[in-house]
Formats: structure tokens, C-alpha cells, sequence
């Protein structure tokens, strides 16, 4: 582990980030090709990431039952970059702006995905993080720990046809069963020893009690109790830190490090896997492991049971299609054997979309931005995190506000908005009858005013969305569009295992989702202007804007804040589905899939928190299903 100096030089904090990659290399991978080939397994997990490490923690609690991990990217305990949170910055992934990130766009950590031309935003490009390491995105993204609404959940059980198990009591357990609380100081320390470590920021800018506080004047009241399950109301965010280190914990430093051990768990890192093996000769397509390769070669890996693929949402159907489950005109398009034809693989595709702006502040306000221009600021934030691991280095996005569309519009917006809802449904053809299950949806929440509808998200940092001006503090606010009835899709380019599958989320080609994102813009300026912390208006930095104004400045400043789910959806096979309520593929005897590309809707917050919970119950499914 790198340790900052405690004799810090003129060079910024930030600076002192940086150079911890360079002096920073990868740990071998824990187990060779040679080791990992010449073992059978009964259970084979492609990808080593945030649900994969679940999974194989909680099979091989059970010595009789082995497991191999294979994840592409590198291994990295200990990781400086990675345990710091400060390292992670804002993650506004539009198209102009930075990613604010040593981690995100960083190709030792970051598969760096881009998008296909977004037709809808000039055809500009979006870019995607993705996690390119023992630990997946868990180890590269803001760390933000949040649940959405029950009525979310139970739209998975309820409308998508997944069953009472998989509504928001169904998951309830497997929330919990994930998280270990750290209260803060004045109440009794938490006594559940669980993974993943939660906690709230220890250091706060000027800004985070203004802008609640005008919030709140606004109408947009403080939840404090967010995962009880009603998801609106701005929050003071719980973030995945571990209080006592001061350090990221993921699911590589959670499920992995402390049980690395055990002898009926291997794990490989930079190990491709080219395709899953099958035997075609019984009614349904048996998978009997995969192939890979590792230090330029190829090798093949045996399951005795199934095949899980952990992949993430882009790559798990990108493995499928290579492997011939898929839509068979896709797959004879590029000369691939047809295992299975699966015509919704790689379908279904949902994220975030979200638009930003960025507000000098006034004079004398202490935001991040400190850290590049004052150097006494730099070095003491610097020496506080080297000792106590506390301190600006130490803070992640504190403030958030999950808002229902009737919170945050006009009498005017909202019936714009309604209007352009009802015209989407009257001019839209759908693609599957979960997509017409997912419309339908969407239109009740609208109507209910329930479930958030956008997120606020407030940085205090600036030269986000815009150049910054030296020695000043900015603000830049984030809206997401936490329900967009934009939906996508990512499909194999060709047969190069190498290259990267085409993404398009098809961002801004509906009025639905420009109208919302232009109303929350209009109305986190109007919060930011009553916070009394504002100096000027820097992006956009127009005084009086029009509805197209708004709209242009929208589809100029839009991007993703990288939650993308869906493309293998739980759903029954009739409704558009990919896989079943256990989460097996139709069709395919032994495999399924674990990962967010599951997820059969978009919810309205950050996802690792049910991402973690979908694994965590996927591993009880299976043992369930073997009688472990």
C-alpha cells in the first residue's frame, strides 16, 4: 500500500493522487492458467466483480462445493487509488465534461466503454466506466449507498411477473444481509460484523447546509430514513468507507481478500474468457465450462454444475453472443454457430441519463476545489488523510435528493410533461411486452408522484461542466433522470473478443426525457440561487433562459452517471425475458446470469446496493436449487 509522506512538498493533494498510480503496480494473478485449466469445478463464474465475488464467497461457505472466479481485469489489494475515496471525484460522465476521476478513465482501472453516436445529442459520444479489476465497478465508482422506493421492487415481482419473492420484502433480507453500519459517534457502535462497510462523510464543504436548507424551503423535504422505503426527500448519503480506516470497502476488500484462502475457491485475474462451452446433444444446451485466455494462451476451465455469468451488462451478453445464445440474425451476421436463438439478449438496455450545470460561489467558501489552489488547504488535507484517514481526501458526494416529478415542476412543466408522456405511449411501438409492462409503469409513477423522478446530486467542485477560474470555489449540480424512457441496446461488433460491443442507450430521442431534465435544471438553479451561496451563474450562464434554452442546454450538457442494467432481464421468457425468476437462462440447461444486466427496470437511485442484494439472493437461489 502506497502511504503519503508525512512531510508534504508544495505539490497538491490531487498531485500526490496521481503520482500513487504510477508507483503503484498490479499483484500476480492468484492463481496461473496452468492451475486453473487442471482443475474441475463444480461452479465456473465469469467475472470477478461486485456480484461475482458474492456469489463465490457464499457458495464455497459450503468446503464441499468448489468455485473458479475468472475476471479479465487486474488484481489490486491494497490499492491506494482504489481505497481512497477521494480519488474517485464526481462521476458526470456527459459529453464535454471531465470525469473529475483518477480512477474512471484511467485504463488500469477502466474498461472506458464509449457509446455509439447518440443521434439525440448532435452524435456526440457518452463515455462508460466500467470496472477493470478484481472487485468490478465496486472498486472505481462513488461509493453512494442507496435504495429506492418498495414500490420499485415490487414492480419486479408484481408487474414484470418475477413473483412475490423478488418484491421489496423479498429483497428486504438481502439488504441487510449485506451491510455493516458504523452509527456515528454518539450512538452505540454497531455490533453486525457484515461485508460491506457503511458510514457517512467526515468532512463537509460550506456548501451542503445552504443547499438543503433551500431545499427544504423549496418543498423537498430531509428523509432520514431513506431505506425504509419511501425513496424521495433530499439525504445526507451513506457511502461504502469504512469509518475506522477511512478506506473504500468493495467487494473485492469484502468478499474476496479475507477469504482468498480457502482451498475450494481459486480465482484468476487477467483471464479472458473467449466463449462458453456446450453440449448440444440433449433437448437443452448443457454448458461444460468455458474457454480462456491467459499470458497469451489459450485454456479451457470444467464445470460439473453451471456456468454464472457475473460479466456486468455489457459484457454478459457480449459473452453470450460469442457464445451463440442470441439473437440469431445478429449471431449468422458474423458467421457464429447458433447455440440458442435469444432474441432479447443485449436488449432492454437502461441507465441514468443526466444533464449538469455548474455556479461560481461566492468568495471564502471552502469546496474541493481548494485542494488545486491553496496549497496550505492542499498539504493539510494531504497530512490529515496520511494520519487519521479523514479530511477532504476522505469525502464523497454528501448530498443528494431523490424528488417526485410533482415536486419539483411547475403547473405548467408537469402538464407539458404528463402531455408528452401520453404522446410517447400513443406513437410508440413496443418491443416486448416488458417493455410495454416498463411504459405503463413509468406512466403510474408519473401520475402517483411517489417515486423519485430525478436526483439531485450537488458537488463542490468545479471545471466539471466548465473552465474554472483559478483560485475559485464552484458548485456543479448533477440532475438525474432516475426514470428515462429511453432504451437501448449493446450487440458484438464482430467475433474479436477485443473489441468492444457497439452501446446505445439511445439518450434524448424522446420529448419525455428533455422535458424532465429541462424542469429539474430549471429548478436546481432556482435552489441554488435561494441557498445564498451563489456568486454567479457560470454554466449556462445566461440570467433568463427559455423553454429552448433549456432544452438546448440539456441535450448539449447530458450524459450518464454509468448505471446501466437490463440487457439479460428477469421476466417470464413470454414477456421479453432473458432469464427466469432463479435467474437461469431460458432455454440453456446450467447457466445463469448474476449482475445488474438482470435488472428488468431502471431504479431511482444508484444501484450497487441492490446489485449486492440480486447476488446476495441469487447465491441463496442456488444453494437453495442443490440443497446446500
Amino acid at each position: 500500500m502506497v502511504h503519503f509522506s508525512q512531510s508534504v512538498s508544495r505539490l497538491s493533494a490531487l498531485g500526490l493522487l496521481f503520482a500513487a498510480v504510477s508507483a503503484y503496480e498490479a499483484a500476480k494473478s492468484p492463481t496461473s492458467g496452468c492451475d486453473f485449466a487442471a482443475t474441475g469445478f463444480d461452479f465456473i463464474i465469469v467475472g470477478g466483480g461486485t456480484s461475482g465475488l458474492v456469489v463465490a464467497n457464499r457458495l464455497t461457505e459450503n468446503p464441499d462445493v468448489t468455485v473458479g472466479v475468472l475476471e479479465a481485469g487486474t488484481y489490486r489489494p491494497g490499492d491506494f487509488l482504489i481505497l481512497t475515496p477521494g480519488a474517485t471525484g464526481p462521476a458526470v460522465l456527459g459529453t464535454e465534461s471531465g470525469t473529475g476521476s483518477q480512477l474512471q478513465g484511467n485504463t488500469s482501472y477502466d474498461w472506458m466503454f464509449n457509446t455509439e453516436p447518440q443521434t439525440g445529442l448532435d452524435n456526440a459520444i457518452v463515455r462508460y466506466p466500467s470496472g477493470k479489476v478484481v472487485g468490478g465497478s465496486s472498486a472505481i465508482n462513488t461509493m453512494v449507498w442507496m435504495r429506492a422506493s418498495a414500490s420499485e421492487y415490487d414492480l419486479w415481482g408484481n408487474d414484470f411477473g418475477n413473483g412475490d419473492e423478488w418484491t421489496w420484502d423479498g429483497l428486504l433480507p438481502y439488504f441487510m444481509k449485506t451491510e455493516s453500519w458504523t452509527p456515528p459517534p454518539l450512538i452505540l457502535p454497531s455490533k453486525r460484523a457484515l461485508p460491506i462497510s457503511l458510514a457517512y462523510d467526515n468532512w463537509d464543504s460550506d456548501i451542503e447546509i445552504p443547499v438543503v436548507s433551500s431545499a427544504n424551503a423549496l418543498g423537498i423535504p430531509t428523509t432520514s430514513n431513506p431505506d425504509a422505503g419511501n425513496g424521495t426527500g433530499i439525504l445526507y448519503t451513506a457511502r461504502v468507507v469504512n469509518p475506522i480506516t477511512g478506506e473504500r470497502s468493495y467487494a473485492g476488500n469484502a468478499y474476496y481478500e479475507p477469504f482468498a484462502s480457502r482451498p475450494n475457491l481459486k480465482l484468476i485475474s487477467e483471464a479472458t474468457v473467449t466463449k462458453v462451452l456446450f453440449n448440444t446433444d440433449g433437448p437443452e444446451p448443457v454448458a461444460t465450462g468455458v474457454e480462456f485466455l491467459w499470458g497469451g494462451e489459450s485454456y479451457t476451465a470444467n464445470s460439473n454444475l453451471e456456468v454464472i455469468l457475473s460479466a456486468g451488462t455489457i459484457l454478459t451478453p457480449k459473452l453470450l453472443e460469442l457464445s451463440g445464445v442470441g439473437n440469431a440474425t445478429i449471431l449468422e451476421s458474423f458467421g457464429i454457430d447458433v447455440v440458442l436463438d435469444s432474441p432479447y439478449v443485449g436488449e432492454n438496455f437502461h441507465d441514468h441519463c443526466v444533464t449538469y450545470s455548474d455556479f461560481q460561489l461566492k468568495n471564502g467558501l471552502q469546496t474541493l476545489d481548494w485542494l488545486t489552489f491553496n496549497t496550505t488547504f492542499a498539504t493539510a488535507a494531504s497530512e490529515e488523510y496520511a494520519s487519521n484517514r479523514t479530511g477532504p481526501l476522505s469525502y464523497t458526494n454528501a448530498v443528494n435528493g431523490p424528488t417526485s416529478i410533482r415536486s419539483f415542476t411547475s403547473d405548467e412543466d408537469y402538464e407539458s410533461i404528463m402531455a408528452s408522456i401520453d404522446e410517447f405511449i400513443n406513437t410508440t411501438e413496443t418491443k416486448s411486452g416488458l417493455h410495454a409492462a416498463q411504459i405503463q409503469a413509468t406512466k403510474v409513477m408519473a401520475e402517483e408522484g411517489k417515486v423519485a423522478w430525478v436526483q439531485y446530486v450537488v458537488v463542490p467542485q468545479g471545471g466539471i461542466g466548465s473552465v474554472a477560474k483559478a483560485n475559485t470555489s464552484y458548485a456543479t449540480t448533477v440532475v438525474i433522470l432516475t426514470h428515462p424512457l429511453a432504451q437501448g441496446n449493446t450487440h458484438i461488433q464482430s467475433t474479436n473478443i477485443t473489441e468492444s460491443p457497439s452501446i446505445n442507450p439511445h439518450f434524448a430521442e424522446n420529448n419525455v426525457d428533455i422535458n424532465v431534465l429541462a424542469a429539474g435544471s430549471k429548478f436546481i438553479r432556482q435552489m441554488m440561487e435561494g441557498s445564498g451561496i451563489v456568486e454567479a451563474l457560470s454554466l449556462p450562464s445566461n440570467e433568463t433562459m427559455t423553454e429552448d434554452d433549456w432544452m438546448a442546454h440539456v441535450r448539449s450538457h447530458m450524459g450518464s452517471t454509468a448505471h446501466y442494467l437490463g440487457t439479460a432481464a428477469m421476466a417470464p421468457q413470454e414477456m421479453g425475458g432473458v432469464v427466469s425468476n432463479s435467474l437461469k437462462v431460458y432455454g440453456l440447461a446450467n447457466v445463469r446470469v448474476v449482475d445488474a444486466s438482470v435488472f428488468p427496470f431502471m431504479l431511482s437511485v444508484p444501484i450497487l446496493q441492490s446489485v449486492y442484494a440480486v447476488a446476495e439472493k441469487a447465491s441463496d437461489i442456488i444453494k437453495r436449487d442443490y440443497g446446500f
